[in-house]
């Protein structure tokens, strides 16, 4: 170009060159692209899969190091980060090596000045290398953090109905705030870091080739359009591969954190169950052996655990109750046997179960591992957990869990379960979404008779128990002593031990004289003999989500999970308002205008250069100051515009970075707030997995991915403007060709969009089920090991993840589409600005200095082009996190507080409850649950309600604390109708012992009191009376922690501890739904005494299984399929043989 007699076909065949090696490069490229795609895909189904399986594997103790937060995370952030390695290894390789060859064709070009701009960048290495480092532990520290918020929404997510019935949730969007605030606050040192690398990369390039031009020029060479513009498209080269590098860095260190992460879970040890896997005949035989839920290190820790004295046992002061050792337990069972366990609460009798099932930890004394349990099945054990497990499917579904239906048999354990007319109330049946069978020789039933009435409860013994495994080993832990006559051995469990075993007719009496001595003598009984039994773990079958929502009636409707919603068609511009809205409009603004000064500095420091090298006089002709005087001041203007655009970087980086920790902090409050506030019918119909990927990687995407990638494109579309501005500038002739250009490049483009969309929401909706399944299987992993059936949940798993791959293998192949399509439109406009330029330079002089900068920015063309749509897809398949995160935001029905009316402080004084022609149903295509109800309660009566399942009983209180979403008639407390309070207001002066106990991680105190209304001296009075003061004193007292969901008390325990809650309320109206079917008839006893000396004077709704319990009440209300059947003195009820609660007691008492 600055030679006008230079041969013409010269400059086509350098168009030629510049033709090919554009085209190679594009198509190696896509091709290498493409694969580390696929690689991605391999290595993200293979770390899901192989932490699924391991979840299985492992016993309950060793899980117990694990918390589901972190479960849930290594399946979705950590396999995002571990899967980012495959590009990022390659790049930490490749990036060095093209910055290499850029160094050594500067060298050509302006000799050894290159080394002044080199060593700047040597000088930046360590400086970010350090800051590398401390974005690798930022990003450590973040992920623990993230891990405890998850955790924390999952337990508030599972106990969602308590905590509405308590109005906690101030409390735990409070504790989930801070903890959000916690792992923000490292989110914010980690992005602040970031932008710093980022500007040190962005700006190197500027930096390097002003001191490489300046020294070159101080060193008296002069400065050429050939030599100016090859490097300067060396140094524009060099600003992919530096800016790149810190990112790579970032995303190694991020990825091995995540792979130790992950390695740690791998790394526990499996069940051997080949060890307890043993014969066919039906038998279980265990050798003198100690169980222990606590995970023992060493030999030695277990020799001394073994060696331990019974003193030792009972008086845990420092261990807890998570060090809870079954000892010296010996027993060989027969097929056919029905084996009876009774014991107190805390005695031992579920963890015995889990011992069977290889759940808890063998101490081995002298190091010896042969084993000393043996189970004479190989097809599995049918377990009956305490709690039951419910999975997302039909009933069908859960009835059969994955074996084949046979008709006939199938129909024979509905009937022995005594779930016919349970099936015929329902719209679908057995085919209604929302419980275990199998054929197995060996039964452990863990108290499954305390949850339902006293009829379903006689049926499933003599039907189900008695007859129709009358051939098998079956293994009964129950409270029901009167069922036990019929077994062949009954053992009594008592601080972890075996204290008795035998035949019923020898045991039994023995163990009920006990137990109605204890009965009479309570305060002997209360601390003393309490204190000695220790929290029985339940690391047991814990409850799946929504167990509380269906209650033992399953009456509410409201439970069938509906399908996940997935919009479609573009992400709508609101969603892009709502996420601008995030990040603040000034801000945005801001950021906007700094990349528009940021991108104009730049192009204006390049322009400038080619303006040197235009106007600039020979110095060869001319050797005198002047010469020396000009490069002094092009020097300085070139430098002054290299300074300022450095400025613009810097607060282009951090205004950024602002925007997006401003925008996830907005986002997640509205998010949390929102599903906080959701009705309790919301929960019902929606998985914990839907809910729990919206907080966890939905939530990462808005605070991570989402800022990272619309940086990368806001920067993309302001460099390829400039580019294009630059390059019509220099080459007038181009615009000629753009037009055209674009018209294809906005067709690709909008129709890969549009595909891409799909596939991402596709992907996100699968995700969610491999979530769910998850969350599901850790919650029934106890059953699924039982059930033995390891194997097809594993492959369930694998099928469903499959489904999630073949949708993003989709979106990959959708990417690299139009990556080949985009790379050869960028071919396109290199050959033709090269063509452009010469057929110019042929027919009249053109500015060798513009066209030589509009080549240099040409040549990047290709990348900027591919990358502006890749990462605007990008984003916007990011910006379905925001999508999927608005839908709740928008869409949960809120419960509406039309209602202001707050009640005095001491409101309900006297306790009198109403209801008036009241009706309920759930949903408007099921039937009616309550039907014209209408009942007046006194003060201070004591009211029993009683009835088979699904007769309504949990509705009544379903409605006295408005937890239902419309119902007819009114309900009056103390002449107040409660829907003129507020939910608030209501549910705060009311006070509720909930069927299934909540429990969750923090201090005794939290789960107590967790709004610190009380003094501790009142805290502790309320767990005296509650039985419950020797337990809190051995785990350290009030500050003692609790495991997720309270895993040190058992079941009967945590009970207790929500008794104590009640306590602490003093109101006038207290409900109990079926508080006691969980606890022996010690505790029961109790219970029921501790309620009438504390709430003498208040008005107590007693829903209850077991009929003695209620007995002693003013009056029983009877109900039977939404009705109020009978209503009255239960003498005068049980006076008349042909009443209804005389035809409950009696089937109750055969």
């Amino acid at each position: 170009m600055e030679n006008p007699s230079e041969v013409v076909w010269h400059g086509y065949m350098y168009a030629a060159g510049l033709f090919a090696s554009t085209l190679a490069a594009s198509l190696l490229t896509a091709h290498f692209d493409y694969l580390v795609k696929k690689i991605g895909i391999k290595f993200s189904s293979g770390i899901i899969s192989c932490v699924y399986k391991k979840m299985l594997s492992v016993s309950t103790v060793e899980l117990s190091h694990f918390t589901t937060g972190e479960t849930v995370n290594f399946m979705s952030t950590d396999v995002d980060r571990t899967v980012n390695f495959c590009t990022s290894f390659h790049q930490f390789w490749s990036l060095p090596f093209q910055i290499g060859v850029s160094l050594f064709l500067l060298y050509q070009q302006v000799g050894w000045s290159f080394l002044a701009g080199v060593a700047f960048a040597i000088v930046l290495i360590p400086v970010n290398r350090k800051i590398a480092i401390k974005i690798g532990d930022l990003s450590s520290k973040m992920m623990s953090q993230k891990d405890c918020r998850v955790q924390t929404m999952n337990e508030m997510i599972f106990g969602i109905r308590v905590i509405k019935l308590f109005c906690w949730e101030d409390y735990f969007v409070d504790r989930v705030n801070r903890q959000r605030s916690a792992e923000l606050s490292s989110l914010k040192a980690r992005k602040y870091l970031d932008a710093l690398c980022v500007y040190f990369w962005a700006t190197t390039p500027v930096i390097i080739s002003i001191l490489t031009f300046t020294t070159y020029s101080l060193l008296g060479n002069e400065l050429t359009a050939a030599k100016v513009f090859t490097s300067l498209a060396l140094f524009n080269m060099l600003i992919g591969p530096l800016n790149a590098f810190p990112w790579v860095v970032n995303g190694l260190v991020e990825a091995w954190v995540s792979v130790k992460r992950v390695q740690q879970f791998v790394d526990l040890n499996s069940s051997l169950q080949s060890h307890f896997w043993s014969g066919e005949d039906g038998s279980v035989t265990i050798d003198t052996s100690s169980f222990s839920w606590r995970f023992a290190d060493t030999e030695a820790k277990e020799q001394q655990q073994i060696e331990a004295t019974e003193q030792q046992q009972t008086e845990r002061h420092s261990s807890g109750a998570s060090n809870f050792i079954l000892k010296d337990i010996n027993l060989c069972l027969q097929k056919g046997d029905l084996i009876g366990v009774v014991g107190s609460v805390g005695s031992g009798k579920t963890s015995l179960l889990m011992s069977i099932l290889n759940e808890m930890r063998i101490l081995e004394p002298n190091g010896s591992h042969d084993s000393k349990v043996r189970i004479g099945s190989s097809s599995g054990i049918g377990l009956v957990s305490q709690q039951p497990w419910i999975q997302q499917g039909t009933l069908r579904e859960n009835i059969l869990m994955g074996k084949s239906f046979d008709w006939s048999a199938y129909q024979a354990a509905v009937a022995a379960s005594a779930l016919a007319d349970d099936l015929k109330n329902l719209a679908d049946g057995d085919k209604t979404k929302v419980g275990e069978n199998g054929d197995f020789d060996i039964y452990l039933l863990d108290d499954p008779l305390s949850a339902v009435d006293a009829k379903v409860a006689r049926h499933i013994f003599y039907e189900c128990i008695l007859s129709g495994m009358k051939d098998k080993l079956r293994i009964l832990c129950t409270h029901h002593i009167s069922y036990l006559y019929e077994a062949d051995t009954v053992i009594v469990m008592e601080d972890g031990k075996i204290v008795a075993c035998g035949p019923p007719s020898d045991v039994l009496p023995v163990y009920t004289s006990s137990i109605h001595t204890s009965s009479r003598s309570a305060s002997s009984v209360t601390e003393g003999s309490t204190s000695k039994v220790p929290s029985e773990d339940p690391h047991t079958v814990e409850d799946a989500k929504g167990q509380q929502a269906e209650a033992t009636d399953n009456e509410e409707g409201g439970g069938a999970i509906v399908e996940e919603e997935k919009d479609s068609g573009t992400v709508k511009l609101h969603i892009y308002r709502m996420y601008l809205a995030a990040v603040g409009t000034a801000l945005s603004l801001t950021i906007l205008l700094s990349l528009l000064l940021m991108q104009g500095s730049k192009n204006v420091t390049d322009w400038w250069l080619s303006y040197w090298i235009s106007n600039a006089p020979d110095s060869s002709a001319d050797l005198s100051s002047n010469v020396s005087s000009n490069v002094t001041f092009y020097l300085e203007v070139y430098g002054g515009l290299a300074v300022g655009n450095t400025i613009f970087t810097l607060i282009r980086a951090f205004v950024f970075a602002y925007g997006g920790l401003c925008a996830a902090a907005r986002l997640h409050d509205k998010l949390l707030g929102v599903v906080t506030l959701a009705p309790v019918s919301f929960f019902d119909t929606t998985s914990t997995g839907r809910i729990i990927n919206r907080f966890s990687s939905d939530v990462y995407t808005v605070d991570d991915s989402l800022p990272f990638i619309a940086n990368i494109l806001l920067s993309q579309i302001f460099s390829i403007i400039g580019t294009l501005v630059i390059t019509i500038y220099g080459l007038p002739w181009f615009a000629a060709v753009v037009f055209p250009i674009t018209l294809v490049y906005y067709y690709i483009q909008g129709y890969y969009r549009h595909t891409s969309r799909e596939l991402k929401r596709i992907t996100s909706v699968t995700m969610s089920e491999v979530y769910s399944s998850l969350s599901e299987s850790v919650e029934g992993r106890v059953v699924i090991r039982a059930f033995n059936m390891n194997s097809q949940y594993e492959l369930e798993n694998l099928s469903r993840i499959e489904r999630n791959q073949r949708a993003n293998f989709s979106a990959t192949a959708a990417a690299q589409w139009l990556n080949i399509r985009l790379q050869g439109l960028g071919v396109v406009m290199v050959t033709a600005i090269a063509l452009i330029a010469v057929l110019e330079h042929h027919y009249y002089t053109v500015n060798a200095g513009l066209v030589g900068l509009a080549i240099s920015y040409a040549l990047s063309i290709t990348n900027l082009l591919s990358g502006v749509v890749s990462s605007f897809t990008e984003t916007e398949k990011q910006m379905v996190s925001v999508e999927r995160i608005n839908q709740y935001i928008e869409k949960i029905n809120l419960h509406s507080e039309t209602n202001s009316v707050t009640a005095e402080h001491d409101w309900p004084q006297a306790g009198r409850i109403e209801f008036k022609d009241v009706s309920l149903r759930y949903r408007s295509d099921l039937p009616l649950v309550l039907n014209s109800l209408t009942v007046a309660i006194q003060p201070a009566e004591k009211i029993g309600i009683v009835g088979r399942t699904g007769s309504g009983k949990s509705s009544l209180l379903n409605i006295i604390f408005n937890m239902v979403d419309e119902f007819t008639g009114r309900v009056l407390i103390d002449g107040v109708d409660i829907r003129q309070l507020t939910v608030k207001t209501l549910r705060s002066h009311l006070a509720i012992i909930p069927q299934t106990p909540f429990l969750f991680s923090g201090t005794i105190r939290d789960n107590l009191d967790p709004t610190v209304r009380h003094s501790d001296t009142e805290l502790w009075e309320v767990l005296s009376k509650c039985h419950l003061k020797s337990q809190v004193s051995a785990l350290g007292g009030l500050s003692a922690s609790l495991a997720e969901r309270g895993k040190l008390f058992s079941v009967g325990q945590s009970q207790l501890l929500c008794l104590a809650r009640a306590m602490l309320l003093r109101s006038k109206v207290l409900c109990i739904d079926e508080a006691t079917a969980n606890v022996d008839l010690q505790t029961d006893s109790l219970i029921q005494e501790t309620i009438r000396e504390e709430f003498q004077s208040c008005t107590v709704l007693t829903i209850a299984h077991r009929v003695s319990t209620v007995l002693q009440c003013d009056r029983i209300m009877v109900m039977s399929r939404g009705r109020l059947v009978e209503f009255g003195v239960p003498e005068k009820l049980l006076a008349n043989p042909e009443s209804q609660l005389s035809s409950i007691v009696n089937q109750h008492s055969e």
